[in-house]
């Protein structure tokens, strides 16, 4: 269990920060329009001003994409942080220090030298890049420019045993943070010398840009042609994704991504303006990288080479990507004409004709039937059928979504079996929806809730001091959200939320989180100087809507059956209330 940060401090540190001055820190919030600022969404394209930062919800929203949050929302989004990560920059910002309440994993003060010490050998072997004529002669050949050898900190591990040893191994303590971080190796009969030697080195860096490992290419002929860092405290290889951070960097937002094999690859399609690359640093692609590549884009393009050990391979990622496919992704695959790799073929090519190639790149879906339909002769009936069921067995990996059920569609029309029957055969649910979020838009908030609990609501959401002004408990309500509203005003008297922000804060990983961030999002048109007598104002009709309901289910209930007493003084006492509200 990793160390976990109080809530108090959270809360506080949402205070502390003022999100328009944080986000202008970033995006320019030039335009103001009443208590609002606005700028372009830094989260999808756009010509006009869309994103709008409040500072009195302190609460971002665009009006294009939906994007919204808090401060801490927008690190997370915007710099692609985990949650920790993003308090942690937040705090810094901040002048404030994180607290950590201890839990059973001892936090690793070591880190931070590692890192540096990773940062000071990529520096190391940067400058004797420009001492090495025959490591310059070698990026000349490939074409690197020194530009691009600058944006990838591409250096040269110098001939001989000892140079990182020498350099940054002076005490037992030094020699140690190199051999955590893999940059030199235990002799068996005592003694150290380093792994990187007369190889040109990539750094690899994680997706903050901080340096957690090293590629090292041979220059002439030998045995492994590229070596890569060990596993590490800081380097996990089926994890990170080379050329990542640099693609985060260079693009505002990530449309695309193309996954490729090596970091030549990567750096030769950079060099022609193709900025999207990626590659897995000597693993084939795992889960992990899948799940990392969703959070930055709706658009994977795996490049294989188009043999039998590359469409083999294509096959294996397909098996990776099957149960976690999301239907918001698109998956393409290029297969490189013979001899090729997209190093050689975009130099040959071009940025225009290759980009070409990868549109009109083989989606998951063909390239899966296509697979399978090898394995089966669909002239036949006892063909289709094994086609059928070899394709079901992968299908069923797929999670439950519309981009399955449409699967089994097509399986239906290619083995010409009807739906209906591969559904019960499967027990694939093949009528599935988008999923709609409760409570999603202004005009399910305006069909789900009764109007005086929908303001009510927004408004609280919007002011939370609200909750402080209510001295009495709310009334028992059958009314849809009443319940919820109930439960607001508990929470915020007991945490004192002042903005909507940290509001949004407190519920976050809950159910309730998105119809909050909507709630903050609703317009309701209201002065700021009547927004204290609208949601009393609201309160009372609520309780109105209430009596109104009661009285006509039990003058219904007369009408019909008649009444018990206790249920006469019911009504008499519902009717007395009405008339004093």
């Amino acid at each position: 269990m990793a160390d976990i940060i109080p809530r108090e401090f959270i809360g506080l540190l949402l205070e502390r920060v003022d999100i328009v001055d944080f986000i202008n820190l970033q995006i320019p919030l030039r335009k103001k329009s009443g208590s609002n600022y606005f700028a372009r969404c830094p989260f999808h394209q756009e010509k006009s001003a869309s994103f709008s930062v409040s500072q009195s919800k302190q609460f971002y929203h665009c009006f294009g994409c939906g994007a919204h949050g808090n401060a801490i929302d927008f690190l997370m989004n915007h710099d692609h942080m985990t949650f920790p990560e993003a308090v942690e920059t937040l705090a810094r910002h901040a002048s404030m220090e994180v607290p950590r309440t201890t839990s059973h994993v001892k936090k690793d003060d070591s880190l931070p030298a590692l890192f540096e010490l990773m940062k000071d050998t990529a520096e190391f072997y940067y400058e004797h890049m420009s001492q090495s004529p025959r490591a310059i002669e070698y990026l000349k050949k490939r074409g690197i420019s020194g530009k691009i050898a600058k944006q990838f900190q591409i250096g040269y591990a110098p001939h001989g045993w000892s140079h990182v040893l020498d350099h940054f191994g002076k005490t037992e303590a030094d020699k140690k943070k190199l051999l955590d971080t893999g940059l030199i190796i235990k002799k068996d009969g005592g003694g150290f010398y380093d792994r990187f030697r007369d190889r040109i080195m990539y750094p690899i860096h994680d997706h903050r840009g901080r340096i957690i490992g090293f590629g090292g290419r041979i220059l002439d002929q030998g045995e492994p042609k590229y070596l890569n860092s060990p596993e590490t405290p800081l380097f996990q290889k089926g994890h990170e994704l080379y050329g990542l951070y640099q693609a985060m960097k260079a693009n505002r937002q990530l449309e695309r991504i193309m996954l490729v094999e090596g970091y030549m690859d990567v750096i030769a399609l950079f060099q022609h303006d193709i900025t999207y690359a990626v590659a897995t640093l000597g693993t084939a692609t795992s889960s992990h990288h899948l799940q990392r590549l969703f959070r930055y884009t709706s658009e994977i393009v795996f490049c294989f080479d188009g043999d039998e050990a590359g469409r083999t391979a294509a096959w294996r990622a397909l098996q990776v990507l099957f149960p976690v496919m999301e239907d918001r992704i698109q998956v393409r695959f290029l297969f490189l004409p013979d001899g090729e790799d997209p190093d050689s073929l975009v130099r040959k090519e071009g940025k225009d004709n290759f980009e070409k190639r990868i549109m009109s790149g083989t989606s998951l879906s063909e390239f899966f039937f296509q697979t399978i339909s090898k394995q089966a002769d669909l002239n036949t009936m006892e063909g289709r059928a094994r086609f059928a069921t070899l394709a079901l067995e992968h299908i069923k990996k797929l999670p439950e979504s519309i981009f399955q059920g449409m699967m089994v569609t097509e399986l239906g029309k290619r083995a010409r079996v009807n739906v209906d029957e591969l559904k019960l055969q499967s027990n694939i649910k093949t009528d599935m929806q988008p999923q709609i979020t409760p409570i999603a838009d202004d005009n399910e908030l305006k069909n789900k809730l009764p109007a005086p609990v929908r303001l009510a609501l927004a408004l609280l959401v919007q002011q939370p001091s609200l909750a402080e002004l209510i001295k009495e408990p709310l009334p028992e309500s059958v009314l849809p959200g009443a319940a919820f509203l109930a439960r607001l005003v508990a929470t915020l008297k007991q945490q004192s939320a002042t903005n909507t922000g940290s509001l949004l804060e407190s519920w976050r990983g809950q159910k309730e989180e998105t119809i909050i961030a909507k709630l903050a999002q609703f317009e309701h048109h209201i002065p700021d100087a009547a927004v204290e007598g609208a949601f009393f104002g609201s309160l009372r009709q609520m309780q109105l809507l209430a009596i109104e309901e009661d009285i006509a289910r039990l003058m219904s209930k007369a009408a019909q059956q008649g009444l018990t007493d206790q249920e006469k003084q019911e009504l008499n006492s519902a009717i007395a209330n009405k008339k004093n509200i």
